[in-house]
This record gives C-alpha cells, structure tokens and sequence, in this order.
C-alpha cells in the first residue's frame, strides 16, 4: 500500500518541540495557563502545511481534476491565515505578568517563527502544484493573490475573532461581519491598513526565505 507522506522540515520540528516545551516549563514553574492557547493555535497553524503535503505528495503521484483542486484549495486557504497569525500573539507580551516578559517574549517569538515558517512551507509547497498546471506569470500572481487573502483572513481573525471554520459553522455572521466591513468607511480604513501590511510582510518573509533556501 503506497502511503502519502507529510514530512514536517527538521527546522520546524525543533522550533514546535522549542516553543512546546516553554509552554509547559511556565505552567510548572509558575502555575499558570494563560499562554496554554498557543498550543491550539501551533496546531491550527499544522493543518494547512498538512493539506498542501498531502495535495503535493497527491499531484506526484497522479493527476488531481480540476474541481477536486480547487476544492482542496479554498480549503487549505481558508486554514492558512493561521499560521502567520501567530506572530499577532506578540502583542501579549507584559500584559500577563505571571511570568518574566523576557521569557514570554522567547515563548510566543518561537512560536510565531514556528508558524510563519509552517506558513512558507505551505505556500512553496502549493506553488510547486501550480508551476506544474500554469505557467510562471500565472502561479506568480496567484500566490501574491493568494497572500493578500491571508492578509486579511490574520486581520479577521486578531480584530474581529473570526474562525477558518466559521464560514462553514456560522456563514451567516462570518459573511455579515465582512459586509460590515466594506459598508463602514472606518472599518475598511482600518483593515485595508492592516491587510497591507500584514500582505507586505508576509510578501517580503516568503520571497526572502525563498531566496534562502536557494542559496543553501
């Protein structure tokens, strides 16, 4: 039986052991749970990297239909914007005092490192699917495209609490609270500011992490 392979890179193993293992040293030596969350977090931030594995080692082995891809696809980016969005957890550091901020601020920067680069691997993965269907113009603009949604999927999520599995759970809301969005001049102020900057980010790490990988 052939088995499809999901090979999480040896960088990123070592910073989800890092960041796991911080978390539990803060709840025994200090007693406290308050960061315990970015453990749910890290794992959300797994299953995008775990469906783009999975659609990749697929495309290796077999041609996917269109439909079939596409599906997959709108799955895997409404789950993507949660591994960058760790790094939205740094504004946490000092406002829990329990804990040294040094400590906490090694705590949650390992753990947006760790989801951020679960986030590039992702990405590289669903654009090497991509290169083997358009041509590199197209797979280019897809995935800058595919990065401004991510943008304003971290952008839902940190300012308005919005859930990847909202819009199947509670469409309704989920679409509401878009709309309300672009039918409030401040509000599409606002998150148009953090959408573009959250886009250029994650557009600058992608591209210079990918320059890195190359060169190694």
């Amino acid at each position: 039986m052939n088995f499809y392979k999901i090979n999480i890179p040896k960088s990123v193993v070592i910073l989800i052991a890092f960041s796991v293992a911080l978390n539990i040293l803060r709840v025994i030596i200090w007693g406290k749970l308050s960061f315990v969350y970015i453990l749910w977090n890290i794992f959300l931030a797994i299953i995008p990297f775990v469906i783009s594995s999975l659609l990749l080692s697929i495309s290796n082995k077999r041609k996917i239909n269109q439909i079939t891809f596409i599906a997959i696809g709108i799955i895997w980016l409404l789950f993507l914007p949660n591994s960058p969005y760790i790094i939205t957890d740094l504004i946490h550091i000092g406002e829990v005092r329990f804990a040294p901020d040094l400590f906490d601020s090694f705590l949650l920067f390992s753990s947006a490192w760790t989801g951020l680069l679960l986030g590039m691997h992702s990405i590289n993965h669903m654009e090497q699917i991509l290169s083997t269907r358009y041509s590199k113009k197209i797979t280019s603009t897809i995935i800058v495209i595919t990065m401004f949604f991510v943008s304003f999927g971290i952008y839902l999520g940190r300012f308005l609490r919005l859930n990847s599995w909202d819009v199947f759970a509670s469409p309704g809301y989920f679409l509401g609270a878009i709309k309300e969005i672009f039918t409030n001049k401040n509000d599409f102020q606002i998150a148009l500011s953090y959408t573009v900057l959250f886009f250029f980010f994650i557009l600058a790490s992608y591209y210079s992490w990918k320059f890195s990988q190359k060169n190694d």
